[in-house]
């Protein structure tokens, strides 16, 4: 049997990092208020918790995220429901449910020292491969050097990675990193990725530092277990 399928990312950055909310003078996306609920502005969580309670996955099926850094680094990935936590070198890989909010930090990249991020994840869909190639067949986050140097910046960069329609995917072939899209400010991240196929993972980036307790049991979120694979391959762990 062969699996295959086609994933691009659709970004917005420049927006000011607010913390979990950002405020409106004005409605920010007139052109179609009514088409998607959601958007880039709104509060991380959200999303997650929807798609978990409108039963978007199995609750107990965790979806393997790859994650890569620019030039290299380590990922931590932080089990808030277990209270562990996991450091891999990039690019690491670690199960993610849908529903929760997930924080990661990002540490020890060769391109940018001593510097440390913690970007958020969550996933709102996942993919649907057979078993035994659930591991060949990760999400990607891929981050960037500019998507470092905003976030230094306090700038905040949003990302969803969604899985193209074959009918509207581009007339190209894949190789290397997915095909990304950088769209305007004005625009409704949520709805443009949802047009152009099926949003799956949420990822915000930005130079806030959370307090510990954000990073051990947030109170005000999903507790958000990880699923850690002790395969080598798809966890380079650097000592």
């Amino acid at each position: 049997m062969k699996y295959s399928l086609s994933l691009a990312t659709i970004l917005c950055s420049g927006s000011a990092w607010l913390g979990t909310a950002h405020v409106q003078a004005q409605p920010p996306f007139p052109e179609s208020p009514y088409y998607q609920p959601l958007n880039q502005n709104t509060p991380p969580g959200v999303a997650g918790q929807w798609a978990g309670a409108l039963r978007r996955a199995d609750p107990f099926c965790f979806q393997p995220v790859r994650v890569s850094l620019p030039g290299g680094g380590q990922v931590t990935f932080l089990d808030t429901a277990r209270g562990q936590q996991q450091t891999l070198a990039s690019p690491a890989q670690a199960g993610l449910l849908v529903g929760p909010l997930y924080r990661l930090v990002i540490s020890d990249m060769p391109e940018f020292p001593g510097v440390m991020l913690y970007p958020t994840v969550e996933l709102i869909d996942r993919l649907h491969p057979p078993a035994e190639l659930r591991q060949k067949y990760p999400i990607p986050v891929e981050l960037t050097e500019d998507d470092i140097r905003q976030a230094m910046n306090d700038q905040l960069v949003t990302k969803i990675v969604y899985i193209e329609q074959p009918d509207l995917a581009a007339p190209i072939q894949q190789t290397g990193r997915i095909r990304e899209e950088n769209i305007p400010q004005n625009k409704n991240l949520m709805t443009e990725a949802d047009l152009r196929g099926r949003p799956c993972l949420y990822l915000r980036i930005g130079g806030r530092i959370p307090s510990p307790q954000e990073l051990t049991s947030n109170p005000l979120q999903v507790p958000a277990p990880v699923e850690f694979t002790a395969n080598p391959e798809h966890n380079p762990t650097r000592n």
